[in-house]
C-alpha cells in the first residue's frame, strides 16, 4: 500500500470481519422518513465528517447529502420582530455562513446483462456504523450481496501540514462506495449504475418544511473530461464514478460501469464527490483525494479514530449489556459532537452546528459550542484554541437590548480555555498569543460589569433563545464560577495573579448558597435562581417560583467544576424536586423536564441532567435506561425525544451529548485531568462498576486504566502511556455506594511508560432510597389518590396554528397492592373530539369519531406515576399557536405544606364564553376511584395575553 506505518486492514475482506459494529445501533431500511420526517435534521441519517465536509448515509444505502460551509461569517438577527425577510435568528442565534450543500440522494443499482435489476440496497438492508464512523448499508439478493458505504477522509499524519490542526481537516470531498462479491456461483456480466437528483441547498432555516420545497437547480451542468461538474453561485460539486461509461447530456446523464465478476469475486465501485463553494476550489480537493485507494484513505481515517478514542470497555453489574452499550454511546456522542464542527482548509473554525445537519443550516447557536467543543477535546484537544479564537470575535450579539444579552455565550471563550489549559497542560499558547490572553481578558472585565453590587453574582438576559427565567440564575452563575476558576488558572500559567478574581472564586459559593437556596419538600435545595429585587421591568418570572430549566446543562456540572461534592444536599435535592410533581415542567410521560417552567418541548437535555444529578445508583441506572430509550437507531440523542415512535425531533442534541460526555469522562469513569501539574484523579462516582480503558486519550495525555468495583475492594491499574512523569489520585466509594458514602483516598507516582497496581479494601454500602412519589402522595392525595392533570402549557400537535392538543392525567398511590386494569374516561364539550393516546407513543394523525373516550392504562404500582393521555380536538374557531391552550395554574403546589388549589382548563378564542367542563373518571378494576371536572373557560385573545402574562411573569 502506498501508506507508511502499520496497516491495519491489508483488504476490505478482512475490514469487514476485524472492524467494530455495534449491536445496539443499527437501522432498517426505512423509505419513510423524508416523506415523515421533513426537515433534513430530522432523518434517518448516519453521518460522518473530516472537519471539512459532512455527509449523511441513508438506510436506502443513498449518499443523501453532503456539505461544507462558506468561509464568509455574517451576522444574523439576535431578537426583535420577525419582519418577514429572506431569513431571521433568534435570541441564541448570532453568527452563521452560507453551505454549499448537495441533496443528492447518490445510489448505486446492478443491471445484469439477463435484465435483472438489483439496486444496491434492498428492504432487508441494514445500516449502521462500522469501525464506529462509517456508515455502511448491507444488503443482499442470492446473486450478489452488497455493502455500501461513504466516508470524507482525514489526511495522512505524514503529509505536508497546511492546517495548524493537521491531520484535520481533511479534503471537501467524499467517497461513495459499494463492495459487491458475486454469490451466483458463475461469471456475472452487466452495468453499475450511478444515479443521484442534481439539487442544491445554500440557506434553510424553515424547521418543519419540506427540505426539497427549497433546493435550487445548478445554473449549470456540464462536462469535464471524467468530471460531471455541477455549478451554482454558491455550490459546485465535481462527481466522478471511477471506470465509469458516461453518457448522455450532463443534465441528464448517464454513467455506468460495465463489469464482469467471476464466482466468488468481490470488486469494488467508487465514486468521488468533491464540494466547495466555488468552481476554483474543486481541483485542489480532487488532487488530495487521488493520492490513494479507497482502502487506503480508510486505514488513514480508522487509524487516525483509533489513535483518538482508544478501546473501552464499560461493566455495569447487574446488567453487562447496559455497559456495553454505555460504551458505544459514549463513542457516538463524541463523533456525532465533532461533526458539528466545520473548520477551512487551514484549520480556522468556520462554525458549530446544533446537530449535525442541524435545522438551521451552518447557524452558530450560542449555548452549545461549549459543551460541544470540551466533548471534543478529550480526544481532539486541537480544536481547542480554534474555538477560543471564533469564539472572542463572536460571543456577543450584533446588536441587543441589553448588555449581558447572554452570560452563556458569553463567557464560552474563557469556559472552553480552561478547560483546553487542564487537558493539556499547554502554558505556552497563553504565553505566546497576547492577542487570545488579552481578548479572555476582556471576556473577564465583561463579567465583571455584570456582577451584583453586592454579591459575587452575575447577571443575565438569556441562556440561549430563551430566557434565564431569573436575572442571578443558578446554572449561569455556576458557569461563571468555572469561568474565574479558568481565568486564575490561566492567569498563573503565563505568571501572573489576579487576586480579585479569586477572591471573587472563594466568595460564590456562599452568595450562591445564600441566594439560591431554601427549603423544600425534600430538605434543603437549589432554587434556581434569584432576581434580587432587580426585575421591575417583568422580564423574568416571579421571585417566588422555584425552577430548574430543561436546557440547563450547567447545573449539573458544578461538582465537577469544584462547587461542592455529588453528596451536597441542595443538589441532592434539586435533582428530587426535578423528578417531582412540586416543579412546574416535569412530565411524567416523558420521565424528564420540559423546557420551560410552564412546559413547552420534551428536553433531551432534561435526559442527561436527570443521570448526572442521580444520588444512588438505582436512580444511576434507571436514569441510564431512560436515557438509552431516547436514543434512536443510530445511537444519537435528539433535542425533543417525544415518544418511542418520535425520537427524532429538531435535530441532535450536541449540548446535551457533549454536557454528557463531561459527565461520562469525569463523572462515570472519574476521570479528571490537571494537565499543568502532570497529576490525574480517579474518582469514579457510582453508576459504573467497572471499566478498561485501553489508550484512553484525556486531552494530549493518554492511559490504559483498568477499574473494578468487587465486594470487599476496588481495584486500579494505571499505564502511564506518556513521555512525562504523572502523580495519580484514587478516590475511592464504598461498595455499592454512588454519591453517598465514606471516601478512601490515595496518591501514587506513576513514571513514564510504567504501569501502577492499587488495591482498596472497601466496606459495603447500603443505599438509602428516596420515596418521590411517597413524598407526593403524603402532601397532596386526596383519599390516598393522586389523579389530576399536569402540566401548564397544554402540547400542541404540531407547530403553527392548530386545534389539536394533549391533555394528560397524573395517577399516583401508596396501596400495598398494585392496581390492575386501570382506566381513564374522558368527557369533552360538545363540538369537541377526544381521542386517547397510548404511552409514550405519538400519533401523527389521531383519529376522532366521538366527545367520549377510554385510554386503558393497564397497571400502576405502589410509588410510581401513571399517565392516561388524550388528543383534544377543538373546533376550528379554537384553533391557534402552540401556546393558546393552558390550565389556569400548576395543578400541585410548590412544596409539601402548600394546598391543591382550583384549577381550570383555559382557551385563547375571539371572545370570552363559558362551556361544558372536560369530565375524568379513573377507574381501577371497573370500580370508580377518581373523579375529575376541569373548568373550562374559552377566553378573548386580551383577556388570554394577561392570563399567560401572569403566569409567566407574576404579578
Amino acid at each position: 500500500m502506498h501508506l507508511r506505518g502499520n496497516i491495519a486492514y491489508h483488504s476490505w475482506e478482512e475490514f469487514w470481519s476485524q472492524a467494530y459494529t455495534s449491536p445496539f445501533f443499527k437501522a432498517a431500511y426505512d423509505d419513510t422518513s423524508e416523506k415523515t420526517d421533513w426537515s433534513l435534521s430530522e432523518r434517518q441519517l448516519f453521518t460522518q465528517s473530516n472537519g471539512r465536509i459532512l455527509l449523511g448515509q441513508d438506510t436506502m444505502g443513498r449518499l443523501h447529502f453532503a456539505c461544507t460551509p462558506h468561509e464568509r461569517i455574517y451576522a444574523v438577527p439576535s431578537g426583535g420582530e420577525d419582519i418577514g425577510g429572506q431569513f431571521k435568528g433568534h435570541i441564541g442565534q448570532y453568527y452563521q455562513n452560507d453551505t454549499a450543500l448537495l441533496l443528492g440522494k447518490l445510489q448505486y443499482e446492478f443491471e445484469l446483462e439477463n435484465g435483472l435489476l438489483l439496486p444496491a440496497a434492498n428492504r432487508e438492508a441494514i445500516t449502521e456504523y462500522t469501525d464506529y464512523f462509517l456508515p455502511t448499508t448491507t444488503s443482499g439478493y442470492p446473486e450478489m450481496e452488497m455493502k455500501i458505504f461513504s466516508f470524507a477522509p482525514v489526511l495522512e499524519p505524514e503529509a505536508l501540514s497546511q492546517s495548524r490542526i493537521h491531520p484535520l481537516p481533511g479534503p471537501a470531498a467524499v467517497l461513495f462506495c459499494v463492495e459487491a462479491v458475486n454469490m451466483a456461483g458463475c461469471t456475472l456480466r452487466g452495468r453499475l449504475r450511478l444515479s443521484f437528483d442534481q439539487k442544491f441547498v445554500s440557506q434553510f432555516e424553515h424547521y418543519g418544511k419540506r427540505f426539497e420545497d427549497y433546493a435550487q437547480n445548478p445554473y449549470r451542468a456540464e462536462w469535464d473530461q471524467k468530471l460531471l461538474v455541477l455549478w451554482h453561485p454558491q455550490v459546485c460539486a465535481a462527481i466522478q464514478l471511477l471506470d465509469a461509461v458516461t453518457e448522455g447530456e450532463a443534465a441528464n446523464p448517464r454513467i455506468y460501469v460495465p463489469f464482469e465478476m467471476k464466482a466468488g469475486e468481490r470488486r469494488l465501485f467508487t465514486t468521488i464527490i468533491a464540494l466547495a463553494p466555488h468552481r476554483e476550489e474543486i481541483h485542489e480537493n480532487l488532487g488530495i483525494v487521488y493520492q490513494h485507494t479507497p482502502l487506503e484513505w480508510m486505514n488513514v481515517t480508522s487509524a487516525f479514530w483509533k489513535s483518538r478514542l482508544g478501546r473501552i470497555e464499560s461493566g455495569i453489574r447487574e446488567n453487562e449489556e447496559l455497559g456495553h452499550k454505555y460504551s458505544d454511546m459514549h463513542i457516538r456522542f463524541i463523533l456525532d459532537n465533532f461533526n458539528c464542527l466545520s473548520f477551512n482548509g487551514r484549520g480556522q473554525l468556520l462554525t458549530n452546528w446544533q446537530g449535525a445537519p442541524s435545522h438551521s443550516l451552518s447557524r452558530l447557536w450560542g449555548i452549545d459550542i461549549e459543551p460541544d467543543v470540551v466533548s471534543v477535546m478529550y480526544a481532539v484537544p486541537e480544536v481547542g484554541p480554534c474555538a477560543v479564537e471564533y469564539l472572542l470575535e463572536r460571543n456577543r450579539p450584533r446588536f441587543s437590548l441589553y448588555s449581558d444579552h447572554s452570560m452563556f455565550f458569553f463567557i464560552s471563550p474563557l469556559l472552553i480555555a480552561g478547560k483546553y489549559l487542564e487537558l493539556t497542560g499547554d502554558s505556552a499558547y497563553f504565553q505566546n498569543r497576547m492577542d487570545v490572553l488579552s481578548g479572555l481578558e476582556a471576556v473577564y472585565r465583561g463579567m465583571l460589569a455584570h456582577k451584583h453590587k453586592e454579591r459575587a453574582l452575575f447577571s443575565s438576559h438569556y441562556a440561549s433563545d430563551l430566557i434565564v427565567f431569573k436575572k442571578y440564575d443558578y446554572g449561569a452563575n455556576v458557569q461563571c464560577y468555572y469561568a474565574l476558576k479558568s481565568w486564575c488558572a490561566i492567569q498563573k500559567a503565563v505568571g501572573k495573579q489576579d487576586e480579585e478574581a479569586q477572591e471573587l472564586l472563594m466568595r460564590m459559593p456562599a452568595d450562591m448558597a445564600e441566594c439560591m437556596e431554601a427549603d423544600g419538600t425534600f430538605g434543603r435545595q437549589i432554587t434556581g435562581g434569584n432576581n434580587l429585587e432587580e426585575n421591575k421591568d417583568r422580564f423574568y418570572i416571579p421571585e417566588e417560583l422555584w425552577y430548574y430549566g430543561g436546557e440547563d446543562t450547567a447545573t449539573v456540572l458544578a461538582p465537577l467544576y469544584g462547587l461542592y461534592e455529588f453528596d451536597y444536599g441542595p443538589y441532592v435535592n434539586l435533582h428530587r424536586f426535578a423528578r417531582s410533581l412540586f416543579i412546574t415542567n416535569y412530565d411524567p410521560e416523558y420521565q424528564t423536564l420540559r423546557e420551560l417552567h410552564f412546559g413547552m418541548n420534551p428536553s433531551a437535555t432534561g435526559c442527561t441532567l436527570r443521570l448526572g444529578g442521580s444520588y444512588t445508583r438505582r436512580e444511576m441506572l434507571h436514569a441510564l435506561e431512560i436515557l438509552f430509550e431516547r436514543l434512536d437507531e443510530t445511537g444519537s440523542l435528539f433535542w425533543w425525544p417525544r415518544a418511542y415512535n418520535k425520537k427524532r425531533c429538531l435535530t441532535r442534541c450536541s449540548q446535551g451529548q457533549g454536557a454528557w460526555i463531561q459527565q461520562s469522562v469525569e463523572q462515570w469513569y472519574g476521570l479528571r485531568m490537571d494537565g499543568t501539574n502532570r497529576m490525574l484523579t480517579i474518582k469514579p462516582q457510582g453508576l459504573l462498576t467497572s471499566y478498561k480503558l485501553t489508550g484512553m486519550r484525556l486531552g494530549v495525555f493518554c492511559f490504559d486504566i483498568t477499574y473494578e468495583e468487587q465486594e470487599a475492594q476496588t481495584v486500579f491499574i494505571v499505564k502511564n502511556c506518556n513521555k512525562v512523569d504523572f502523580t495519580v489520585k484514587f478516590v475511592v466509594r464504598q461498595s455499592g455506594a454512588a454519591a453517598e458514602g465514606k471516601l478512601q483516598r490515595g496518591c501514587i507516582l506513576v513514571p513514564a511508560g510504567r504501569t501502577i497496581r492499587k488495591q482498596f479494601y472497601t466496606e459495603a454500602f447500603v443505599p438509602e432510597e428516596s420515596g418521590i412519589v411517597q413524598t407526593e402522595c403524603a402532601a397532596f392525595a386526596e383519599q390516598g389518590i393522586i389523579f389530576r392533570p399536569y402540566g401548564i402549557v397544554m402540547p400542541k400537535l404540531s407547530a403553527g396554528k392548530c386545534s389539536i392538543f394533549l391533555l394528560r392525567f397524573v395517577i399516583a398511590h401508596m396501596e400495598t397492592e398494585e392496581w390492575e386494569k386501570v382506566s381513564v374516561e374522558l368527557e369533552v364539550p360538545k363540538g369537541w373530539l377526544a381521542k386517547e393516546k397510548q404511552y409514550y407513543i405519538w400519533d401523527y394523525q389521531p383519529v376522532f369519531t366521538e366527545g367520549k373516550t377510554v385510554c386503558e392504562i393497564g397497571s400502576v404500582k405502589p410509588g410510581t406515576h401513571g399517565v392516561a393521555g388524550f388528543y383534544i380536538s377543538l373546533p376550528d374557531t379554537l384553533a391557534g399557536d402552540e401556546k393558546s391552550v393552558m390550565l389556569s395554574a400548576h395543578p400541585f403546589p410548590q412544596t409539601a405544606d402548600g394546598s391543591l388549589g382550583d384549577i381550570e382548563l383555559y382557551i385563547e378564542g375571539e371572545c370570552t364564553e363559558c362551556t361544558e367542563p372536560v369530565t375524568a373518571i379513573l377507574r381501577v378494576n371497573g370500580v370508580i376511584r377518581g373523579q375529575c371536572v376541569l373548568p373550562v373557560r374559552i377566553l378573548d385573545k386580551e383577556e388570554y395575553g394577561r392570563k399567560f402574562d401572569r403566569m409567566y411573569h407574576g404579578v
